[in-house]
């Protein structure tokens, strides 16, 4: 591959970064908005924040924009680490923004059932739906635990 086509093709790598970026926190700002919306029901793909891993590239490209001033300086001196650290903050941001986004949907009266729509992936984590425990409780007897209120919830589902 010449130096050109790799070129283009490593701006398009960051082209698509931006996007799965903003396609992640376009999701978290949803869900958080519905939750201050009270939704009966609030889809939440745990898996989503492992594309944050693409934003490596953004750092990858300032490494290489600082390399080729031929200039010594603190992002060259440093960049095996900052790649590193990069890497590792999204790994633990991928990890912790799901699982906080559920323990304040539970705070919040939720109940977490799987996706029964979802049948394929391409991220880590599990599809989940967030029901509000009072949404299937008023219309029909009450459900005694979480697993019933999710069968009656994909009960719903199949039947329209």
């Amino acid at each position: 591959m010449s130096p050109k086509v790799a070129q283009r093709v490593f701006l398009l790598f960051n082209l698509v970064a931006v996007l799965v970026v903003a396609y992640v926190v376009r999701d978290i700002v949803n869900v958080t908005s519905e939750l201050a919306g009270k939704q009966p029901v609030i889809p939440l793909d745990t898996g989503i924040g492992y594309l944050l891993l693409m934003s490596v590239f953004w750092l990858l490209s300032l490494v290489q924009f600082v390399g080729r001033r031929n200039k010594q300086h603190f992002v060259i001196r440093w960049s095996n680490q900052l790649v590193i650290g990069w890497f590792m903050a999204t790994l633990l941001l991928a990890y912790f923004i799901p699982a906080l986004l559920q323990e304040r949907l539970q705070q919040a009266g939720y109940i977490p059932c799987d996706d029964p729509q979802v049948v394929s992936r391409i991220s880590r984590g599990a599809s989940l739906i967030f029901l509000h425990g009072q949404a299937f409780s008023a219309s029909d007897s009450q459900p005694s635990t979480h697993s019933a209120v999710c069968e009656l919830f994909a009960s719903s589902l199949s039947t329209q």
